[in-house]
């Protein structure tokens, strides 16, 4: 019996026991292919400092699975098509989203310090803003705090600038300015500033929490949109794109990611587990700012499908301006889908983002330059990233492979007949995991940027459209 006819006996409740028997199996088979990126992902993040090149390994494999298992479109038929069965699946999804917002709702009433490096500089910068104070570029003492408590005599006596680290990494630079270091300033664009400002004032970290989550609510509704747009005809697609999406928060990492110890490279290493909850933890009490650009890139995703190109370009110069990556990265492939309006979309974008920074840049140029671009260059590598283990000589040379990957895949994109949802959705996550792999750190925040790639990329690319419900039917 064909696949077709083994649904529409499943539709019809006639099925055998050995039909069933299966179905069961292609079911089991389907949420293996769902099932495994979320795992990779947790054990990059069980890699978290230390084993950079267990690491690299990880995303090596997790680039080999993206690559195979979309290699091209609609080989395989999903199980989840016939409608119980896609009941089922939506329940589950159901069940994931309520205990993500569980989570969220939790470390919102909690609160708690966000003493990261992206936490405590967001909330700040709002306030360095909301007091006539550039965030990129002033440093202030102690005798400015304001009579009671605040928010900002908290970031006053935090430190003096916004991301103080008063030049120990990078001991010969001078200062630009008075009392000033160049890392010493804000590291993100304007709009992570501006967007978090009004929320961080007035609930300081749950402020932080709250935008987050905002953004999270956002971003899963913009995965059901793309899915939906980029494989019509498949109805458990965005419920499968949620699924990979949720995964994480419910896998027993603790089961196949024991605490381990071991000595190489540069000394003692201790890995455990990650939390259940890592990735919404990354959002709340590691107070992780990526999730703004993402979900900003993700709309100017949903507006090119609709063919609305300034609208597009507008999104993601919104992205660039929150933080330069990931939007960098859709850049160079977003305007390959096909009928794209490119000008319109390339002016939107560079308009958008000049507005974005120009004030900016007329306030401070030499600092928002040095914090925003120098920094990024300049910055020294970690135990997070294999580049740590490896000669410093080297070093160009793992910069050269990780621009070339990209570039690679991109100019494949270009050149692709297909040039649709799909296809960018498949590049833009290949380019993303070769980026990310082979960057001078590697941490958990930009496993943000994978997950939503990876959730829309493997929802729906490896299934055929087919209606077989209203076949069966008729």
């Amino acid at each position: 019996m064909g696949f077709d006819a083994e649904h529409r006996a499943v539709v019809d409740g006639s099925t055998t026991s050995a039909n069933a028997l299966a179905l069961l199996r292609r079911g089991f088979g389907e949420l293996a292919l769902v099932l495994t990126a979320p795992v990779l992902l947790l054990v990059v993040r069980y890699f978290s400092w230390g084993a950079a090149v267990a690491r690299l390994a990880t995303f090596c494999v997790l680039f080999g699975f993206v690559a195979f298992a979309t290699r091209r479109a609609g080989y395989l038929h999903s199980y989840f098509e016939a409608r119980r069965p896609r009941l089922v699946l939506w329940a589950a999804v159901a069940l994931l989203f309520a205990l993500h917002v569980r989570s969220f709702a939790h470390d919102i009433a909690r609160g708690g310090e966000c003493l990261t490096d992206m936490g405590r500089p967001s909330i700040c910068a709002g306030e360095w803003l909301r007091h006539g104070r550039n965030p990129w570029a002033d440093c202030v003492t102690r005798a400015q705090r304001e009579p009671g408590a605040s928010t900002w005599n908290w970031c006053i006596d935090g430190n003096s600038c916004i991301d103080w680290k008063g030049g120990h990494a990078f001991p010969n630079w001078t200062h630009h300015g008075s009392g000033f270091d160049f890392m010493d300033g804000y590291k993100y664009g304007p709009i992570t500033a501006l967007l978090y400002a009004p929320f961080a004032h007035a609930l300081r970290e749950r402020g932080l929490y709250v935008v987050n989550f905002a953004c999270w609510l956002l971003q899963c509704a913009a995965l059901v949109w793309l899915a939906r747009r980029a494989y019509p005809g498949q109805h458990s697609a965005p419920a499968r794109a949620l699924l990979i999406l949720l995964l994480p928060l419910v896998i027993p990492s603790a089961a196949f990611l024991p605490r381990y110890t071991f000595y190489a490279f540069d000394g003692k290493h201790e890995l455990s587990a990650p939390e259940l909850n890592t990735f919404v933890l990354e959002l709340t009490q590691r107070c992780s700012n990526d999730i703004i650009p993402v979900v900003l890139a993700l709309a100017a995703l949903i507006l090119a499908a609709q063919q609305r190109w300034r609208g597009s370009g507008i999104a993601l110069g919104l992205s660039l301006a929150a933080k330069q990556l990931p939007g960098l990265l859709l850049c160079t492939v977003l305007p390959a889908l096909r009928d794209a309006r490119q000008r319109a979309f390339w002016l939107a974008t560079l308009a958008t983002t000049a507005l974005a920074y120009l004030p900016f840049l007329v306030w401070s140029p030499r600092e928002l330059i040095a914090n925003l671009l120098l920094f990024s260059v300049m910055r020294p590598t970690n135990s997070s990233s294999v580049r740590a283990h490896v000669p410093a000589s080297l070093e160009p040379a793992i910069s050269l492979v990780q621009l070339g990957i990209c570039g690679w895949l991109a100019f494949r994109q270009w050149r692709s007949p297909a040039r649709d949802l799909s296809s960018l959705l498949r590049t833009a996550a290949l380019m993303c995991i070769a980026f990310v792999a082979l960057n001078k750190v590697v941490h958990g925040n930009y496993l943000l940027w994978l997950q939503p790639l990876l959730a829309l990329t493997l929802a729906g690319r490896p299934y055929a459209a087919t209606d077989l419900e209203a076949r069966a039917v008729s």
